[in-house]
C-alpha cells in the first residue's frame, strides 16, 4: 500500500513539474500555410474575409512570465493582438481573437504544447484545440489544428 501511495505521489509531482521546453520561447512570424484556405472555408468564413485572413501579418510569441511557473503567449496580428498569462494545465478565461470570451488551457506533452478553446456560452461552437511543436532543425514553430490537416509554420 505505502509502494502505491509514492507511485501515485511521484506521479503527481511529475505531472505537475512540467514547463515549456526552451526551444518554444521567442517570436515565430507565420512564413507559410498548408490548407489554411480550406480550414477557414470549412469553418464557414466566406472568400472575402478568407483573402483578408490571409494578408494579415501574425506573429506568435512564448515567453516566460515574471511570476514563478508563469508564461505569456502573445498572438500578434494586423487585426487584433492578444496575451494572455497562465499557468500550465490551469484553465482561464480571457478574450479571443472573434471578441468573445473563451475559456484557455496551456499545456504540454513531451515536445507539444497544447493551447485549448472553449467558447463561453456558445455550446453551438465546437471547442479548438491546437498544437504546437518545433520543427527537427529548430527552425520553425509549427501549429497544427486537428481539423481538416490544417498546418501553419512560423519561423523565428
Amino acid at each position: 500500500m505505502r509502494l502505491l501511495g509514492l507511485l501515485l505521489f511521484c506521479l503527481a509531482v511529475s505531472v505537475s513539474a512540467s514547463s515549456i521546453p526552451e526551444k518554444f520561447f521567442g517570436r515565430f512570424k507565420i512564413d507559410r500555410s498548408e490548407n489554411f484556405d480550406e480550414f477557414l472555408s470549412a469553418k464557414g468564413v466566406g472568400f472575402i474575409t478568407r483573402q483578408l485572413i490571409k494578408l494579415a501579418s501574425v506573429t506568435k510569441v512564448f515567453a516566460k512570465g515574471e511570476a514563478e511557473g508563469t508564461y505569456v503567449y502573445e498572438n500578434l496580428s494586423s487585426k487584433k493582438d492578444v496575451k494572455y498569462t497562465f499557468k500550465l494545465g490551469e484553465q482561464f478565461t480571457a478574450e479571443g481573437l472573434d471578441s468573445t470570451q473563451h475559456e484557455i488551457t496551456f499545456d504540454v506533452k513531451g515536445d507539444e504544447v497544447t493551447e485549448h478553446h472553449k467558447r463561453v456560452g456558445n455550446p453551438d461552437v465546437s471547442p479548438e484545440t491546437y498544437h504546437y511543436t518545433i520543427s527537427e532543425d529548430n527552425s520553425e514553430l509549427i501549429m497544427c489544428k486537428a481539423y481538416r490537416n490544417f498546418l501553419l509554420r512560423l519561423q523565428p
